[in-house]
């Protein structure tokens, strides 16, 4: 993880979290995923003269794929019904802002109740639940509004916890109108340091500066207007989104990456698998409740029309000939969803560009692909010496689209443009890689051997069986290394597991992420029998399996543990598999019938040197220097409202940052070169050069993959000192 990577986390800290009214379950991580499990669900029908509402047949659809087709389906008993209870007030008002404890006093006749509930085919607790959040969110509005009325002082010693589960819930409407008070007056004072930093800029270019007062009330005003969008926001959640989050209170307690995806969210998912979707070909970002364009990406729909320009504001989305939609003040992902449509149909935008005009654009959506989701490489030179470098952010696959890409299909082609360069070796970058497809993955590790198991896979009640690379000979023989971290899941650590026990590459970076199971997508009408106006209900992410290395150990909850371990700013904070009690469990299966290689060197030695190099290495010092504060911010979620105490705790924060940028001022040997046969790709466009040429800066700066260069060296020096070796993989023992 370079440094770039440690600054979202930095300001999360910094600014701390105000809300948490979750509708689905987290999609950043992706699963590794199987369209041809066999599956033996009985599909649910209602029992006869029987009526049912549209969320109770989704429930009790759900219930029975997860009986019939989960891995490890649990018991539906009163613990049970206390774990989805507790996950459920969890995911709906983390924060504590919302309920009181009358209200939970009230929810809980029902927590030992769910399970049979889940029998009977009953919402009751839902239904309680969805009617007080939004009774709850009404009364908040008023809060809010009264808290920002009158001046906000910030000169007593009181303070605020962020953290929702070191909270308990308000024992009344005077406590929880009190929280607000505190939450608005957060907000305020990390607004009002905002502002005055940014005068301190502003006079020193002697601007009129303006008075403490007059900043207070502009912190106050946006703050305000902040509210405003939020309100607005959860005020538009649906029925549909509420029941989501208590669907999925119920597949989490099974398992955390057992998910229920209302029809839209199930085309998200889609999208994030594939690296691409049907729309206009603009990013947006939200500035104050205006929707602007951020970038045209070259060769989409927008940019081809090219009206559209970046800084323009879009202010009403229509579909085809129907009436257009004021978005003022829609959250972005709203607003994504109702530009993206089918291939070919028609959306007319009324813009407003940076002259003031507004002009009414309408475009045919077409295929947008995100470049950074793709595989691509570069090649490092060190002391003279080529070495490949890819980078795969994901394992992508468009499984409803024949002819879209896959990473299986790319990572070759990088591959042999890299050989065509003649590198000395290669290094395989999946840090942050949060894995994908199950036949890419697979199909990947067989190019570095010739022929045999990559990974094993059981299904419930069944043995292990051994999915194995098919094709004979190997795409690249010479040395590899693998680099991975924390957030390295599923996918990733079956390759860099699948490599490491054969011996074939020498893994580098921290312990990986520890999921070892598999996952496929199922639509429920595909499990239920019963009237057409009850669909269609959405999808499910089904957890059906569990994958175990060649050696037969999981790499659930253990994840990849590195040959070669680098400090890393977040060894000292659990954010893998292993945090969530919901997980399944390690064990594991018998050896695969798999021979490791003999390489041609003592991966021992490149270890020990490795380890030589980075003792004394300003980068990793400064790494390890802060894992402690690191893990000291993550843990610590309380702010003062003193002004100069707050000031002092951002200070810290800051110097953290500071101390990550140095980062950036240590000397590398390290030059990064683009490949000749991207050239023309990259200058394309100023967009494609620019992103590029931050791409290359990054490259040079991080540490890891220059120490990754320098095991490739090592790798190099000693086979080159080693008389019997002609090339790298020797013999198979």
């Amino acid at each position: 993880m370079n440094k770039k990577s440690f600054l979202p986390l930095i300001l999360i800290l910094a600014v701390g979290v105000f809300f948490s009214f979750r509708l689905i379950a987290d999609k950043n991580q992706l699963d590794v995923s199987s369209n041809n499990t066999e599956v033996n669900i009985v599909p649910y029908s209602l029992p006869e003269n029987e009526t049912s509402s549209k969320n109770q047949v989704i429930q009790q659809t759900i219930m029975q794929v997860l009986k019939d087709g989960h891995y490890s389906p649990k018991e539906i008993d009163d613990d049970f019904s206390k774990r989805v209870f507790s996950k459920y007030m969890e995911m709906t008002d983390f924060g504590k802002l919302f309920f009181i404890q009358s209200d939970i006093d009230e929810f809980k006749n029902f927590e030992t109740k769910i399970d049979n509930e889940i029998m009977d085919g009953s919402t009751k607790l839902y239904d309680l639940v969805s009617t007080r959040i939004v009774q709850r969110m009404k009364e908040a509005e008023g809060y809010y509004k009264e808290a920002l009325e009158k001046p906000l002082t910030f000169n007593d010693n009181d303070e605020i916890e962020l953290d929702g589960k070191k909270l308990n819930w308000c024992k009344d409407q005077a406590e929880l109108k009190a929280r607000w008070m505190k939450s608005i007056k957060y907000r305020t004072l990390a607004r009002y340091t905002e502002l005055k930093d940014q005068q301190k800029v502003t006079k020193d270019k002697k601007e009129k500066e303006k008075s403490d007062a007059q900043i207070e009330i502009d912190s106050r005003e946006n703050v305000k207007k902040s509210m405003v969008f939020y309100f607005k926001r959860i005020n538009k959640i649906s029925d549909s989104d509420r029941f989501a989050t208590y669907v999925n209170s119920i597949c989490h307690v099974v398992d955390p990456h057992t998910d229920f995806f209302p029809p839209k969210d199930k085309q998200r998912f889609d999208e994030e698998m594939s690296g691409s979707f049907f729309g206009i070909g603009a990013q947006l970002q939200s500035e104050e409740g205006s929707c602007k364009i951020k970038q045209v990406i070259t060769g989409t729909p927008a940019w081809k029309d090219g009206r559209m320009k970046v800084e323009d504001i879009i202010l009403k989305v229509a579909q085809g000939d129907e009436e257009p939609v004021d978005i003022a003040g829609w959250d972005i992902e709203d607003i994504v969803q109702i530009i993206r449509g089918r291939e070919g149909s028609e959306v007319r935008l009324t813009v407003k560009h940076l002259a003031g005009d507004q002009e009414v654009i309408s475009l045919r959506r077409g295929k947008v692909e995100t470049e950074s989701t793709f595989a691509k490489s570069a090649i490092i030179k060190n002391n003279g010496v080529s070495i490949g470098y890819i980078l795969l952010p994901e394992f992508y696959a468009a499984f409803n689209d024949r002819n879209g890409r896959r990473c299986a299909e790319d990572m070759a082609k990088e591959i042999e443009k890299l050989k065509a360069e003649n590198v000395n070796g290669i290094i395989v970058d999946l840090r942050n890689n949060g894995g994908g497809s199950l036949t890419d993955v697979v199909e990947i590790g067989g190019m570095f051997i010739d022929k045999g198991p990559i990974v094993q896979v059981k299904s419930r009640d069944a043995m292990a069986q051994s999915l194995n690379d098919r094709a004979p000979g190997i795409l690249y023989d010479g040395p590899l290394a693998i680099l991975i971290n924390q957030g390295s899941a599923s996918a990733s650590e079956i390759l860099a597991a699948a490599m490491q026990d054969y011996k074939r590459a020498i893994i580098i970076g921290s312990t990986s992420f520890g999921k070892g199971t598999v996952q496929r997508v199922f639509g429920l009408e595909d499990f239920y029998r019963g009237e057409e106006n009850l669909k269609p209900q959405g999808s499910i992410k089904l957890t059906l399996q569990k994958f175990y290395r060649v050696n037969g150990g999981s790499t659930q909850l253990k994840g990849v543990t590195p040959d070669i371990k680098l400090p890393d700013a977040f060894e000292l904070i659990d954010i893998g598999e292993r945090k969530d009690d919901n997980s399944l469990a390690w064990d594991q299966v018998a050896k695969a019938d798999y021979k490791p290689y003999k390489q041609s060197v003592d991966f021992g030695k490149l270890v020990e040197l490795s380890s030589k190099r980075t003792a004394n290495n300003e980068s990793f010092k400064i790494i390890s220097q802060n894992a402690a504060r690191m893990k000291q911010q993550y843990d610590e979620n309380k702010y003062s409202l003193n002004l100069v105490k707050y000031q002092e705790q951002i200070k810290e924060a800051k110097d953290l940052s500071k101390k990550l940028e140095e980062l950036d001022k240590v000397k590398t040997t390290t030059t990064v070169l683009n490949l000749k046969s991207d050239k023309t790709s990259i200058q394309k466009d100023t967009v494609s050069i620019r992103r590029n040429e931050e791409w290359v800066k990054a490259l040079k700066k991080d540490a890891y993959i220059s120490e990754a260069t320098n095991v490739i060296l090592d790798w190099m020096k000693l086979e080159k000192n080693n008389p019997s070796s002609s090339q790298v993989i020797k013999s198979i023992d």
